[in-house]
């Protein structure tokens, strides 16, 4: 009798967590499921994106800033170069080639 009474109480134990299984609650439902639906293909978000970055509208680290766009320039690399080597020449602090302001002398 008594093992057919501890044979019953553990069948009911085990069936009774079985059950409680199947019910969602507590941290079992959490977080709870999103289906999402898109009607964008892959190659409509990326050209989304590309037109974004291409206005600026993209930000980018902590600061939810977009970049700043650079200015498109028409010099050439060797206008670019003399416009630099006339700065460093006759601009407000001068250098010689050792790295000392030039004195001039």
């Amino acid at each position: 009798m008594k093992t057919l009474a501890s044979l019953l109480l553990i069948s009911a134990s085990l069936a009774g967590t079985a059950a409680y299984a199947q019910e969602p609650s507590g941290e079992l439902d959490y977080p709870p499921t999103v289906t999402q639906a898109s009607s964008l293909t892959r190659a409509q978000v990326v050209a989304e994106l590309q037109q974004a970055r291409a206005a600026g509208q993209v930000t980018f680290g902590e600061t939810d800033e977009p970049a700043t766009q650079v200015a498109a320039s028409t010099l050439t690399r060797a206008e670019v170069r003399a416009q630099a080597e006339a700065a460093r020449a006759h601009g407000p602090v001068a250098f010689d080639g050792e790295g000392y302001p030039n004195t001039g002398a």
